[in-house]
């Protein structure tokens, strides 16, 4: 407690037996405040309720300097707008429009009245109470950083080269809009607006410049910029307008997929360049054995270079990895979806090529380098294949999990076999919700022996056999196989 009167300690002051607060207004805030320093009582007789109450004034005090100072601006900011958000809080209130609170009880409108009052009439919390708040003037080139906070949980895992990837498809589709529409505020955003952003694309997909894919991209990707702007505001359902909702481009007839573009290699062409590995001298160890991986396991090579050490068992009985989200800010990477969380069998070639890296790819681990370094590879040297009489796609290194869908498909294995080793939604292959369990990682390496190539060390055994074995180890389960 303060034993002399009239001595300030840390801006409590005690005169007579009664507690005042007592310090100067900081520079910053001497525009919204004509005191020079800030002397009230704090209404008690007790040290320790002073303290409280005077941490509980200032931080209202400050939150009212805060919000006045951003809204000393032409228009309404995020910073004021949180800043009169909070101080309405600390009110024990929620923000309605006021046609909501015109249309409610009396006294819910009496109450708001009662409670802004106490802060005074030049309070920020005063028009927040009344429903009378502005929604802030975000541009849509303010977006991205925005979308980011909201979706900070969802993004926390990405490594670098994958939130790049992220961030980069907001800030191209607001940089997109404002130099085809023009950059303005997220609330200014009009149908026509987005008819016109929507007609630039269709006409350069008309063109050829892009596929019907990429131009929605583009459309869905400033939709969801404007959606963000409503959660981030808490702009209530009633109040919501989002001009891009509904708005996409049709494919044209005969139009493929992306995906559907990339062709599957030819089998010996797996096995001689990527399980052989002829032809790839003149690539680094790294890259040769990453791609050998991911195209006798039919993963992603992502999936591959990004491991972190942990998920490596070597010396298990099943050598196999682990493909899962991982937080740890060293090996960060989030995988394409939920149904890509899988063990992956290491067989053959796949198992002699990570042995050789028991640690991972640190060369590739997070970074954007390996499908550039070996597309180029391959291309220079001109180790694709020629495309086949008649089709019409290309080949990049990713059409390995092509070929390896043909190779289960050929060995007869059914839809959801072939979805747990791709790690695709086995829901979505069956059409209804996934009950019982998954195979585990005895049955995944039946599964993937069946398309494994043989190596000089290794030899596969036939199908027919594996089928057997699946069989007996059901059956020592208690299933009916026969």
């Amino acid at each position: 407690m303060i034993t002399s009167e009239n001595t300030c300690i840390a801006g409590i002051e005690r005169r007579g037996r009664v507690y005042y607060m007592r310090f100067r207004v900081p520079a910053r805030f001497a525009e919204v405040e004509t005191r020079r320093e800030i002397n009230v009582t704090l209404g008690t007789r007790d040290y320790d309720e002073a303290k409280a109450r005077f941490a509980l004034k200032k931080r209202a005090i400050f939150k009212q300097w805060e919000a006045r100072l951003s809204r000393n601006g032409p228009c309404m900011t995020p910073d004021a707008y949180d800043a009169a958000m909070s101080l309405l809080e600390d009110l024990g209130l929620s923000y309605k429009s006021m046609d909501e609170i015109l249309a409610g009880p009396v006294n819910d409108l009496l109450v708001r009245i009662e409670k802004a009052a106490t802060q005074g009439l030049s309070s920020a919390s005063l028009p927040a109470a009344l429903g009378a708040m502005e929604f802030p003037r975000t541009l849509l080139s303010e977006m991205p950083p925005i979308i980011e906070e909201l979706k900070s949980a969802d993004i926390a895992a990405k490594n670098p080269r994958q939130l790049r990837a992220w961030r980069n498809k907001y800030l191209q589709a607001a940089s997109s809009f404002a130099e085809i529409v023009s950059d303005k505020p997220v609330l200014d955003l009009t149908e026509p607006d987005a008819v016109a952003y929507r007609r630039h694309w269709k006409e350069r997909r008309d063109q050829g410049d892009v596929t019907t894919a990429y131009a929605n991209k583009k459309l869905r990707f400033v939709r969801q910029l404007v959606d963000a702007y409503h959660e981030r505001f808490d702009v209530p359902p009633s109040q919501r307008s989002n001009p891009f909702e509904g708005f996409s481009i049709e494919k044209l007839a005969g139009e493929t997929s992306e995906e559907s573009r990339k062709l599957a290699f030819p089998v010996p062409w797996i096995q001689q360049h990527l399980i052989e590995q002829k032809g790839l001298e003149g690539l680094n160890a790294e890259a040769r054995d990453i791609s050998t991986i991911s195209a006798e396991c039919g993963s992603r090579q992502a999936e591959i270079f990004d491991l972190p050490p942990g998920d490596i068992f070597l010396e298990h009985a099943i050598p196999h990895i682990k493909l899962r989200v991982v937080d740890d800010p060293e090996f960060k990477r989030q995988l394409k979806n939920g149904a890509s969380i899988r063990p992956v069998v290491l067989l053959g070639a796949a198992l002699d090529a990570m042995r050789r890296h028991p640690k991972g790819f640190a060369r590739y681990r997070g970074k954007d380098a390996y499908s550039g370094a070996v597309n180029s590879y391959f291309r220079e040297n001109e180790l694709f294949p020629p495309i086949p009489e008649g089709e019409s796609g290309r080949y990049t290194i990713s059409c390995t999990r092509h070929t390896f869908e043909d190779r289960m498909r050929f060995a007869k294995m059914t839809n959801e076999e072939r979805a747990y080793l791709m790690g695709h939604s086995v829901g979505r292959v069956r059409g209804r919700p996934v009950y019982g369990s998954g195979p585990d990682l005895q049955m995944r390496a039946l599964y993937q022996e069946m398309v494994s190539f043989p190596t000089k060390t290794w030899e596969p055994r036939p199908i027919k056999v594996l089928r057997h074995e699946i069989d007996r180890l059901a059956s020592d389960l208690g299933f009916r196989v026969e």
